[in-house]
Order: C-alpha cells, then structure tokens, then sequence
C-alpha cells in the first residue's frame, strides 16, 4: 500500500439522487466537487478524474461513471478513490464491502470518506464502516418505501407524477401533476393507432415512420428539452422501433386515466422492471383529454391478441386471427405467392403439419373467403339500414333464445360445481379430525389433503369463471342494438381491410367441402360482434 500522499492519482467521485433532492445546495454535485477538490489541494493529493452521477439511486451500482472509475481504478490509472460521505458511494451495504473490501484492496486502491474519517490506509476492520454501511441501505430502502407510499396516495389521486410526460402530452404549467395535449405529438399517436387498427405491421409502421421522418419519442424530447438530459446518448432522430410502437399502443394514459404500478422492480444490485398483475394496479379514469377513443384502443387490443406474422413486405394479412377450423378449431394459415406478392388461399394448421390423421384441409381461396365476407357484410349493413327496427327484433328474437340456452347451460354447471365445493368442505373437514383423532397417519393425510385441496382450487377457478360468464350476458336487446348501429356504417363499403373485420368480426368458421348432388359445396359461417351468427 502507497503510504506517501504525493505518490496517490485520487479519483474524486460524487453522486446525487432524486430522493436526495432534499439535501440543497450542500448535497448537490458541484459543493461535493469543490469539497473533494480542496481535500485533495489542502493534502498535496493529485487529481486523475473527477466522476459524477447526477440522478443515479445509491441502490443502483450501474451507474456510468461509476463503471468508467471502476474501469480506470482496475487499469490502475488513479489508486485512490475519494468521496464527500459513504452515502455517495452507495446505500447498499453487501455491495459497498465487496468493493471497499475486496476489489480495491486487491487492486491496491487506497478509500477515503472524508465525512465519516474513514480512510482504508487505518484498516477497515473497524466497527464504523460497516454500521454505516447498514444504516445508509436501511435508510436507502426506508427511502424506497416511503416514497412509493406517497406515489400511490397521489396516484389514487387522479395525479400524473412522472419525471416528464409521455409523448403526446406535456406537463400543465399552473400543475405538474396534470397533462395536457401536446397537439403534435398527439397526431402521430392517432396515426399510430389509425396504422395498426388497419392492419399495418411493427416492422412497416416503423418504415413509414422513419420515411416521413417523424422524430421517435426520445429524440421529440431532447428537441424540446435541451437541457433534461446531461448524457449527449440517444437514439438517432427518426430510428423507430417496434418496442416503442407497441409501447405506446400498450400506454392507457392515451384514454384519459392515470394507471400506476403496471410494473414493479425486482433485485438487488441488478435491478429490473417486471409486469404486475392488473388487479394490482391504481386506475384513475378522466384525469385528463384523451388522445385516443375507447373504441380505437379496444379495436386495436382485440387485433393485439391475435396472432399476426407479417410478410417480407412487413404487410399482416387482414384476416391473420380471425378463420377457424369448424372441425379442430385450430387456426387456417395463409399462404402466401412471393412472386405474385399476393396471399392465395387457407388451410388448416393442424392438417398442415400433422396431415390427415388429425383434421382435413379446410382449404378455400383467399379472394373466395374475401368476396364472401364483403358481400355478407353489406347484405348485413343494407337490411340494417333500410328495416333498422325489423332488423334489430330479428336479432334480438335469435339471441333470446341462444342467450337463454347459454345461461342455462352455465347455471347448470355452476350448480353442479357449489354441491362438488360444498362435498370437498366436509370431506377436508373429516380429514383433519381423523387425523387429528389419529384414525388416519400424518403421510396419508398429507397426501389425500393435497388432492382434495387441489381439486378445491380448480373447482373455485370453475366457479369464478362460471360467474363471470353469466355476469357478462348482457341482454339481448342492447345487443341488438349495438350491432345494428355498427353494421350501419358500413353499408357503401366497397373493401375490406383489417380495420373493418376485427371491429365486426369475432370469428370466420371455414367447413370442409362436401359433393351435393355432383356439385361442391362449403359452408362459411361468420360470427359477428355481440351478435354472434347471423
């Protein structure tokens, strides 16, 4: 170990977090270089680097220029490392030791925290680093805590508490907890939506975004903010991705509502963001203008769950999730021509790839299913429009009588799985006394409980979800209406594109062709919107 102060290159390193915002003017970055930096003169201490982290947590040790010292620290280009407080180094204590500890004393780096007289050249077996190590990761997670604690209070509170708004928004000036459009942005968050509710792909969508040269989110940011970010890095102006597409078709701020805790972060010295359940999360609807209507953002989630492969053109076939199997159910894949760039027919996915053992081709032409798709949909549109009341009852008698044979179907399961629930109760019950009594032993107990528990937990599955399909009948004459209101505006289509299928559509049923009399046949059922088949 270097003992001569003259003979040590220091690298001075300093650090402020958001939650340390509270601290002022003696915490902030430039009082922890200008005290750092006179140590160093008034100890004849060289200086190699300064390294700063401004806006970096003291949990979080991948902090930039806390990797470029450690970076010079193991080239041994500075042997001394210097900092205001212990806290500024970090506030998580196992990973402080590790470097403090180990690292540095086998890289024969010299540490220094000036406001607790902590110095490694006096031994770090001492009792004071380590209790302070403690108390600042104690006081870091108290931190944590209590500061999410305020996040939620103001969330249920209908209030935005971002670091800066999403795009398509900005911050009102009179309060930075609400948002208000920022009308530019605003437009290609429309245009986003209005592109995949028709069926553009991720890949396409970020091609044509880029060729229009429309800024990506980070770059509209720096341009209007200069001066957030201290870091010179982000992407280039216009490279968009489909991680950031799918990330603002996925944001409900664009409804109008404030949503926290769709995420949560795990680990402790590699942190990451993971999903948390929907169950868990504060919705606080009408907070401010929406961007987007509930119907575009459900037409746009409903083609979301579908599954959709785009072509080397990066174009998603319009009837990708849609056109089922009538026999297996499974999916009708489409073919594709390369030369002839143009989709040319379906069949049937099982009997693709397991042949005639399991299903049968289900084959039909695309423009066949295209053309009698369009002709059903303006047959719909046109009665709907010319007879609306007629139309509407025919409807509405169809699916009171489809409708009460669902319900009844479900109550009758539902009945079925109580009695089963309320056998299983007493049957645990028993269990417990026999064991208890000794008539049965503890590993047979054990393993008839297990079964009998299990069988409790999907069968309380089964009844919620029984519940939740019976809730979720609506009448039939609202039904109705809805449909023919919907199926209005299409009554002059001359088309079809995604758009219009997944708003009308739930499913396109494709049977297998059959000889009647010497001649072919297949029957095509679709199923519409809260009407099913009609």
């Amino acid at each position: 170990m270097i003992t001569k102060e003259n003979e040590y290159r220091a690298a001075l390193y300093c650090r402020l977090s958001s939650d340390d915002a509270y601290l002022g003017e003696s915490g902030s970055i430039q009082t922890q270089k200008a005290l750092l930096t006179q140590y160093c003169k008034e100890n004849g201490i060289a200086i190699y680097d300064i390294y700063a982290d401004d806006g970096f947590s003291g949990t979080n040790f991948e902090r930039p220029d806390f990797k470029r010292m450690l970076k010079d620290l193991e080239s041994h280009k500075a042997n001394l490392v210097i900092v205001k407080d212990l806290s500024r180094f970090g506030r998580e204590y196992a990973q402080m030791g590790m470097y403090i500890e180990n690292d540095f004393e086998d890289w024969n780096i010299r540490f220094i925290a000036i406001g607790e007289n902590i110095d490694t050249l006096k031994g770090t077996d001492g009792i004071l680093m380590p209790i302070t190590n403690v108390i600042n990761s104690h006081y870091a997670k108290e931190c944590s805590r209590k500061t999410k604690l305020a996040f939620q209070a103001l969330a249920k509170e209908g209030k935005y508490i971002g670091s800066h708004a999403p795009y398509g928004y900005i911050k009102d000036p009179n309060d930075r907890h609400h948002l208000i459009i920022d009308p530019e942005a605003a437009e290609v968050v429309k245009e986003i939506f209005r592109m995949f509710c028709d069926g553009i792909g991720y890949v396409r969508m970020a091609k044509i975004l880029r060729e229009r040269e429309i800024l990506n989110p980070q770059a509209y940011f720096n341009r209007n903010n200069p001066d957030y970010f201290k870091s010179e890095y982000w992407r280039q102006d216009f490279d968009w991705h489909a991680t950031s597409i799918r990330s603002i078709l996925n944001n409900p701020v664009y409804l109008g509502q404030i949503t926290f805790g769709r995420t949560r972060t795990v680990g402790r010295t590699k942190k990451k963001k993971v999903a948390t359940d929907e169950n868990d999360w504060i919705v606080v609807e009408n907070t401010h203008e929406p961007i987007i209507d509930k119907r575009s953002w459900d037409l746009a989630h409903s083609i979301m769950k579908k599954r959709r492969r785009e072509n080397k053109r990066g174009e998603v076939q319009m009837f990708a999730g849609l056109v089922k199997c009538a026999d297996c159910g499974s999916a009708l894949n489409a073919s594709y021509n390369s030369k002839r760039e143009q989709f040319t027919g379906f069949s049937c996915w099982v009997y693709k790839n397991y042949g005639k053992q399991r299903c049968t081709s289900h084959a039909i032409g695309y423009q066949t299913l295209y053309n009698i798709v369009l002709e059903d949909i303006r047959r719909q549109a046109s009665e709907a429009y010319e007879n609306r009341d007629v139309y509407a009852r025919l409807l509405q008698y169809k699916m009171d009588e489809k409708t009460e044979q669902e319900i009844k179907a479900a109550k009758s399961k539902l009945k079925k799985t109580e009695k089963r629930l309320g056998q299983l109760d007493k049957i645990i019950g028993k269990l417990y006394e026999d064991r208890v009594l000794e008539k049965i032993t503890e590993e047979r107990y054990l393993d008839m409980n297990g079964k009998y528990e299990n069988e409790y937990a999907e069968l309380k599955a089964e009844k919620e979800k029984l519940l939740a399909e019976i809730n979720a009948v609506t009448s039939a004459e609202q039904n109705a209406k809805l449909f023919t209101k919907l199926i209005e505006e299409y009554t002059d289509i001359t088309e079809l594109n995604a758009r219009i299928l997944n708003e009308l559509i739930d499913k396109i049923v494709i049977h297998e062709k059959e000889i009647i009399n010497g001649t072919p046949h297949q029957m095509v059922e679709i199923y519409y919107k809260f009407v099913g088949l009609v």
